[in-house]
Parts: structure tokens; sequence; C-alpha cells
């Protein structure tokens, strides 16, 4: 089946189509070994500061782009020549915007990172490097003490040696904290593990024990700079976090997510899970598929133990990659229910949940029992948004504004102004009631660029055993996508709350909440209202830049390595 779309381009059901055609597994970074001088560093170069800047699990039909965190631990064991002074670059902008209680003017939409810190460095003879992304928000509230974590480039510092450009700090995993209910803040870095390894990775996600500390899961690295999910402690509601402690090493670790919640069998101690996605390889590189991992502490986050939850095979339908998990500690009984999508290679990826009733010591998968699915474990969801060629970050699923410029790659399109899309199960839990939010594509058909989007509420009553019809929070012509759901649920259990970004037929984006009410075992929509009270436009992620010529003193393995023109965004 194909469509014509109103570019000009025909659309083919992708979920096998571009399966037959290529597959990204890296991006082929080759580390730039030098003499140590006691410092790690990453090859500005090489490295685009992105949350995603290597892709994290785009995996469909095949279309396998390989994880931020396992590149990087190829990369971080670069040295800077012996007894080289640095010079770092020259900031040019964002360094003297002093007011950033509340950029764009309007009164009641508080912007929570503080501005001032973006800033942009220019060395002679290259492109600038701009440092100002913040995404991927995770935030926690006790009373009026509010804590928003997020990736910020801002904390990049990059200096200029004479084998090429390279980061010899950067703290990706970003805090804001606020102590009068969101109307001040205060912006800082949580710490790494060691001095000696300056790197946080991002990916923040945040929870709140019962004695009211935060702590801040998130991706980083161990004192000698491999690749680790690691945990940072505030006790203070956020104003400083303690220095982080290692929950495990893993080369390949992506996507963590964290969830605290009573033991069930020691009711008054509180446990805290990690969970995130671990990217195998083979001998030669080759991304070949991902595990679910947990990690589990029951001390506070001191110490850790960790395992493998699910280590997906292909065999036809559903591949070998999850990703995307999202724990979550029903605080009335303990239980704990993981969420997480299973790609496919057909058009609907799969939702699954693990359950665990012994403080996640064991786990048993619960039944959707949906007709037609793979198994009665698999809830089928289609990821809306159309694909987009987004250069070196490989052929994405996005949400878009304004029109293609040129075809893509593959009868792709590619926008400049675009935001990638994925789906993560938002789950809650209280009182044996458990209920998750997805964002759905209209249309059956993965990659269909004429599809809308809407808001899907799973809801059971009894803890998964079974599951009533879902809430649809539906698209319409005026507000065409519905898109990238959170969930929140009443202290009774008898009321929650869904906010989402829509994305207006005039392009732009506000952002919405739905008042869901709970009865039994039915669900029901209450009322929509605006969360925003301005819309405001995508940023152009997919430039395409020319390469500036590359200076005489690099070493020739940076030179080689650029090309004529370049997507230097990756449609984050």
């Amino acid at each position: 089946m194909s469509t014509p779309s109103a570019q000009g381009h025909t659309w083919i059901g992708v979920g096998s189509a571009i399966r037959a055609l290529f597959l990204v597994t890296g991006f082929g970074l080759t580390p730039l070994l030098a003499q140590t001088h006691g410092v790690l560093a990453i090859p500005a170069d090489d490295f685009a500061v992105d949350g995603d800047s290597q892709g994290d699990a785009l995996i469909k039909g095949a279309v396998a782009v390989r994880s931020a965190g396992g590149q990087l631990a190829r990369a971080l064991h670069m040295a800077i020549q012996s007894g080289i002074v640095p010079v770092q670059g020259n900031p040019t902008d964002g360094q003297n915007d002093a007011d950033h209680s509340n950029r764009g003017g309007d009164a009641t939409d508080k912007q929570v990172n503080n501005p001032a810190l973006d800033h942009t460095l220019t060395f002679p003879g290259t492109r600038p490097f701009e440092f100002s992304t913040e995404s991927e928000t995770s935030v926690v509230a006790n009373g009026n003490h509010i804590v928003v974590g997020y990736n910020s480039s801002a904390g990049s510092v990059v200096h200029d040696f004479p084998n090429g450009l390279f980061l010899t700090q950067l703290l990706f995993t970003a805090y804001s904290v606020s102590h009068d209910g969101g109307l001040t803040w205060t912006s800082g870095f949580v710490p790494p593990v060691a001095s000696s390894s300056p790197f946080t990775l991002g990916d923040p996600a945040l929870a709140l024990d019962r004695q009211g500390n935060v702590f801040y899961a998130s991706l980083g690295t161990d004192a000698e700079g491999n690749n680790a999910v690691i945990i940072n402690k505030s006790s203070d509601n956020g104003n400083t976090f303690a220095p982080a402690r290692l929950v495990a090493v893993d080369p390949g670790s992506d996507k963590d997510w964290l969830a605290i919640g009573p033991d069930p069998s020691v009711f008054q101690r509180d446990n805290l899970y990690v969970t995130w996605t671990s990217f195998q390889t083979n001998a030669q590189g080759q991304t070949t598929g991902s595990q679910l991992m947990l990690a589990r502490s029951i001390d506070g986050g001191a110490t850790w133990s960790s395992k493998v939850l699910f280590a997906p095979v292909d065999d036809g339908v559903n591949s070998s990659f999850i990703q995307f998990s999202n724990p979550v500690v029903d605080a009335s009984t303990g239980r704990l229910y993981i969420p997480f999508l299973h790609f496919s290679n057909i058009d609907a990826d799969n939702v699954r949940v693990l359950a665990s009733d012994d403080g996640g010591q064991t786990f048993h998968f619960l039944a959707f029992n949906v007709p037609g699915a793979p198994d009665a474990s698999a809830y089928p969801n289609v990821t809306p948004g159309a694909l987009n060629d987004c250069g070196t970050g490989g052929i994405r699923n996005v949400l878009h504004q304004g029109a293609s410029h040129g075809p893509g790659r593959f009868g792709t399109f590619r926008y400049v102004y675009a935001t990638r899309l994925i789906t993560q199960p938002a789950a809650a839990a209280f009182r044996g009631r458990l209920l998750i939010a997805l964002q759905s594509s209209t249309s059956p058909f993965f990659g269909d660029p004429t599809s809308g989007s809407e808001i899907k509420v799973l809801y059971s009553q009894d803890g998964g055993a079974s599951w009533s019809d879902p809430v649809r929070i539906a698209s319409t012509a005026a507000d065409p996508q519905h898109v990238h759901p959170a969930i929140a649920l009443g202290q009774d259990g008898n009321r929650a709350w869904v906010s989402y970004y829509v994305q207006q037929a005039d392009g732009s984006l506000r952002t919405d909440i739905a008042t869901i009410h709970i009865d039994g075992n039915q669900l029901g929509l209450e009322s929509t209202q605006d969360l925003s009270t301005q819309s405001f436009d995508l940023t152009p992620s997919n430039i395409p830049l020319p390469t500036p010529p590359t200076r005489s003193r690099r070493q020739t393995t940076i030179a080689s390595s650029r090309t004529a023109t370049t997507l230097v965004s990756i449609c984050r």
C-alpha cells in the first residue's frame, strides 16, 4: 500500500520497506589515542553535544541507531598530549542575559533553566560550538519545593590542543530548583562520581523517598571514564547534591529511569529501583540487540545489585530491541510495575509490563490479551510521526513544522523544524489501580506522514489482571497531534491527570492537561484545558551546514572524518 504525500513523495508502509534498505549500527567514531597527561577528554569534533547525539534506539524495521552511551565509552579514554597547556575558546553569546526568570514576556509561564548559562564557543578555522540544548525533563515536588532535572549542554568545556578540540568537561546532567512553588528558580549541575572524570551524560530521572530526600538517576562515568548508570542524592530539597554513586557500570547503558517505594515485606523501608536499556554488541562492534536491566538498593542508594530482566530474541515479528522503561511503585502495596516498549519488525510496536510483588526479586508479565497481538503480554501501539532524514542522526520518526527542504534518503522527508517522537509508557499506580498513558498514531502504518496522533490511557483496577477500554484524548482538525504524555494519580486514586503536547493546525505547539475520573472499573474523561498560556514553535534541529576547512595542525584522523557537508543536528 502506498500513499502520495503532499510534497510529491511516495510513502510506503515502512515497517518492512526501510528494513530491506539499510541498517545503521553506529557512527564509526575513531578514538584518538595520545600520550596521557592524566586528563580524560572527548574529541569535540566527533561528539555532538546533544542528549541523543548518537540516537538512542530508533529501532524500526532494522534501522538501528547506536546509543550515545555505547559510542561514548569508546571515546572517553582520550588523553591530552603531555605538557600542553590548553587554550579555551572565546564565548560569543549567551553570557549577558541577566533576566532569566521569564524569557518570552508571559508572566504566567516561567522558564526553569537559566539561559545565562547557555553559550557559544568559537575557535579559529572551525565551526562554532553552541551549548544551548535543554531537554528530557523529570520533576519532583515536595510542597513548595520543586526540582526539575534535564539534559543541558551548558555545562560543557571545550579546549583547543595541537591534536584537536576536546571536551574536557561535560556536565550534561542539570537541574533547577524552586522553593516558592515555581515562581523563582536556581540552576546547577549534579556532580559526577569523581573529579578525575568530569562527565555526566544526562537522561534524568528523579524520585522522592518518604523522608523527602531527592534522588537523581542519570548516565555518567566511573572514576576511570567507563560508562555507567549513576545516582545523586539531595537531603536539602534540591539545594545541593552529593557526588554521584555508581549504580552499575555498563558500556551500553541508555535511558535510565527511577522509582522509589515501600518494600512489600519490610513496609517501613523504601527500595530504590533503577531500570535502563543495555545495548549489546558483537565482536565487530555492531549493535545486535538491547536488554532491560534492573538495579535495586535497599539501603538508601548506598549499594546496588543489578540483573538482566528481559533479553528479547528476534522471532521475525518481535525484534531483539527494547527501550523506554518507566518503573512505578504502588505506594499502598509496594508492588513494582515496569512498563517498557518492545520494538517489532512490523508497524505496531508492543508495550509490555513486568510486575513484582517481592521487591524486585522475581517478576511476571501482565497479560493484555489483545486480539491479534503477537502474544498475550503485548499491547500493540503505533508510534506517531513522519520519517525524517536527520543526516548523521539517521532516519527518525518526528513531529515537524514547516515544509520539507527536499527529499531525504529512501523516500523520507528532510524537515528542518523537527523533534523526534518516541513511545515511553507513562505509568501511575495506587491501591491496585494501574494507569498507562501512550501516544498513538491515528494510522495503522508506522511513519505515515498523513496521520494524526492521540493519547490513550489504559486502565486496570486489579493490578493488571483485567483491563478496561482505554480512554482516548482524540486529535481534531484544529489540534491534529497529541504527543508525549505524562500521568499523575491523585492520593485517593479516584482521579488522574495527563499532561501532553499539542501541535495545532498552524504547526505551533502548546501543552494541555486532561482530568480523568476513575469510577470502579471505568475511566471517564472529565475535561481538557490549556496548560501553557502561549503556543511556541519547534526549533530548527536539522540544519545542513557546510563544514569549515580543517586546520593544518589537526591530526589526520580528525581531518579524514570530515565531509563536504554534514547535518550537524539530529532532530533532537
